[in-house]
């Protein structure tokens, strides 16, 4: 009976310190609100698009995401002097028109839509929606051998009013 109580009691233990322990953060999307705030650093918005909060709206359900970009970039960084303002919504409103507009996969069969109300708006639109670079994304977030990357799409880019670093063709995946 002492053994049996034993093992329950370091079961018990066991249990309570890796709770105690579990992460309070979602990495995937820790990822992507790197890879978004980084993927900035590679594309000049027009001139209109440099005045004002530079605006990233997220298309979806993206709570943790939406929680990351919060916690560790809204509030502690800038794009070109600009203040990031972050919107959650399905609607672009004409007055704040967004510099970076994700997708979620959930709304992917709107993408044709959203590329048409952002062509020359200067608009980086990014996705993670299998094919989505080849069609309408700049930027289409994919997952590699467990890793995640993204494609890119330059004639994407220019449609929708903003110039590429070359460099970011030598860290995407796919170049279309």
């Amino acid at each position: 009976m002492k053994i049996f109580l034993r093992y329950i009691f370091f079961c018990i233990f066991g249990f309570l310190v890796l709770t105690s322990f579990k992460q309070d953060f979602d990495v995937n999307a820790k990822i992507k609100a790197v890879y978004i705030y980084n993927l900035t650093r590679y594309f000049e918005w027009p001139s209109s698009s440099k005045s004002g909060n530079f605006i990233i709206q997220i298309v979806g359900n993206a709570n943790a995401l939406i929680k990351e970009l919060n916690e560790n970039v809204v509030s502690k960084k800038t794009i070109g002097g600009q203040k990031i303002e972050l919107i959650n919504s399905d609607k672009i409103d004409k007055n704040k028109i967004p510099q970076v507009l994700f997708i979620t996969p959930e709304h992917s069969a709107s993408i044709k839509a959203y590329a048409s109300q952002l062509k020359n708006k200067g608009t980086l639109l990014i996705t993670e929606q299998e094919g989505a670079a080849k069609t309408y994304a700049v930027v289409n977030f994919v997952v590699i051998e467990n890793k995640q990357k993204f494609e890119y799409n330059k004639q994407n880019a220019a449609k929708y009013g903003l110039k590429a670093s070359e460099d970011i063709k030598n860290l995407a995946s796919a170049v279309y």
